[in-house]
């Protein structure tokens, strides 16, 4: 049995995230522990319960058989919910698309969750709304992905939706840094990579023979690659070298550019997460 923690705070991206996590137990059995984060110095916590009790009543209502708890806990975020999430196999929680452009007070508290967390964490935009497009992951070409494949081909195989696999290059220019060699013609480079999504593509068909796949080499950057497919993707899995959000900004990290920006659900996955 699955089990999800989801972080809940009453608002519109909560109850979206809240959505994707039922949509996701309809293919698992699951079992969900909702929490709600307060100050224990400024909390309402009978609002606090008032909000769990209604996110409750609406998951048993979406998925009456997966069971549910609530949990109230007095803390500051994301530790407090990363903390609570320990054991866990999936962490769950909404965001705003555009939330950039909100205080940074709000808006960072995805970023810093995901980037906190051990465990695959997703982030729900408010506005997703269920699809059987093909899970899409992008992989790279060290081992940063191999998590992240592994959780996108799970996925694809409990919905019975195809698994698209997204791995981009560029060339190395004089002066840059890149995975390609100096003196390697493009079309050698090419090859190499094509190996990447081969190599990819064997381990899913060696654990889910049943999934169907598709692959996509694109000659551009990670993030546009995954921001051209996303609309035609139920979700959009990356993995993630576990850096840290600071650490990540000057890394030019993918999640930090997708997060918040994409209008589908982002599954973040540590590259530590043992294969399952």
């Amino acid at each position: 049995m699955e089990r999800v923690v989801l972080g809940h705070d009453g608002s519109p991206a909560a109850e979206a995230a809240l959505e994707w996590a039922a949509e996701r137990a309809r293919s698992r059995r699951t079992e969900i522990e909702v929490v709600l984060v307060t100050n224990m110095f400024l909390s309402d916590r009978q609002e606090a319960d008032r909000i769990l009790d209604g996110a409750a009543r609406r998951w048993h209502a979406l998925v009456p058989d997966a069971p549910a708890d609530v949990t109230r806990l007095d803390g500051l975020m994301p530790a407090a919910l990363t903390d609570a999430a320990r054991g866990a196999d999936l962490l769950v929680l909404g965001v705003h698309p555009g939330f950039r452009t909100r205080t940074m007070l709000t808006g960072w508290v995805p970023l810093r969750v995901a980037a906190r967390s051990r465990i695959p964490t997703a982030l729900v935009p408010t506005g997703w709304s269920a699809t059987d497009d093909p899970v899409t992951v992008g992989v790279d070409d060290d081992d940063s992905s191999s998590a992240a494949l592994l959780f996108a081909a799970a996925a694809a195989s409990a919905r019975r939706v195809p698994l698209r696999v997204v791995h981009s290059w560029l060339m190395r220019t004089s002066g840059s840094r890149g995975t390609a060699e100096p003196g390697r013609s493009p079309r050698d480079v090419a090859a190499a990579h094509e190996r990447v999504l081969e190599a990819a593509v064997a381990r899913v068909r060696e654990l889910h023979p049943d999934v169907a796949v598709v692959t996509e080499l694109v000659r551009d950057n990670p993030t546009s690659a995954l921001t051209r497919v996303a609309d035609r993707s139920s979700d959009v899995v990356i993995g993630t070298h576990g850096r840290g959000v600071v650490a990540g900004a000057f890394l030019g990290s993918i999640g930090l550019d997708l997060i918040g920006t994409l209008h589908r659900p982002i599954c973040v996955v540590p590259h530590t997460r043992p294969p399952v």
